[in-house]
């Protein structure tokens, strides 16, 4: 465990100089696009927030449902990481749903389809996503605290279904591909890992994490009292172990390995492909 903990961490620090350096390139854009640079100044806010608590949580390694963490300190509290998470969560999702937003102003994605109705619903999908993660940090909260699985449950129902939300746009965009419509490189390979991502995540939620993970462990919450002291303890209270099978095995590390370095991958090709101007070149 020890080499794999010091192996996330050095991706962990590579992805945070990857970051900087993409962010700091992308500042030239600002006076080339004036009329857009107030929301790329924020997405570069969300960029910076998430890399940083990545980088964080690959050092101070912490379990929510079990409160085992890494380290014994306070920066490695749980509580700590969940609030640093919220942060996170919330700019990555923001990041994906302006790239994809920005694809469908550009392309008009959903404009191609025939139902109007249905365009217009898809079109408005990834601030569905926004607003599902949004609710889903509450239950995050919840879970923590009171340390029942339905609110957990709930979190990654939401997660589940932000996901899906994507999908739509996802597809089309792949089908403007197919079709010759979008040939910038940065567009094109986000939509297509993407695309990847959404089938492996939905299929890891939908057949193994939510029905097998959460919802058959809620009858582990009948006749469970919550401490009068539930919020100190979950700030407090918590056990350092760092033993294979302690962290879940194989699954936790395939999960955990996964989330600090793909997904930062990913958010970083949302927002290069936001920012993508005319050329096509990877980096712009």
């Amino acid at each position: 465990m020890t080499i794999w903990w010091a192996a996330m961490v050095a991706i962990g620090a590579v992805n945070f100089l990857a970051a900087g350096y993409i962010v700091c390139k992308s500042l030239k854009w600002n006076k080339a696009e004036p009329e857009s640079a107030k929301i790329f100044s924020l997405l570069r806010v969300c960029v910076m927030v998430f890399v940083s608590v990545a980088m964080y949580r690959t050092v101070f390694v912490s379990s929510y449902p079990d409160r085992m963490v890494w380290f014994d300190s306070m920066f490695n509290s749980p509580f700590v990481i969940r609030c640093l998470a919220t942060f996170a969560e919330l700019s990555a999702v923001t990041i994906v749903a302006a790239a994809l937003r920005k694809l469908h102003k550009e392309y008009d994605l959903a404009g191609t389809m025939k139902r109007k109705k249905t365009g217009a619903l898809f079109a408005r999908a990834p601030l569905i996503s926004v607003a599902c993660i949004f609710t889903a940090q509450f239950f995050a909260f919840t879970g923590l605290i009171t340390q029942y699985v339905w609110p957990f449950a709930i979190e990654e129902l939401l997660w589940a279904v932000a996901f899906i939300c994507f999908v739509p746009l996802v597809l089309l965009g792949l089908g403007q591909i197919k079709s010759g419509g979008i040939t910038k490189k940065n567009q094109t390979v986000f939509l297509r890992i993407m695309a990847l991502w959404c089938v492996g995540y939905l299929a890891f939620q939908i057949f193994y994490a939510l029905p097998f993970m959460y919802f058959l462990e809620i009858a582990r919450d009948m006749g469970k009292a919550v401490p009068a002291d539930a919020l100190r303890t979950a700030i407090f209270g918590y056990t350092v172990k760092r033993g294979f099978q302690d962290w879940g095995g194989i699954g936790f590390i395939i999960w955990h390995s996964a989330y600090f370095s793909i997904t930062t991958w990913i958010y970083l090709l949302a927002f290069m492909a936001a920012r993508e101007r005319s050329g096509g070149k990877f980096l712009n």
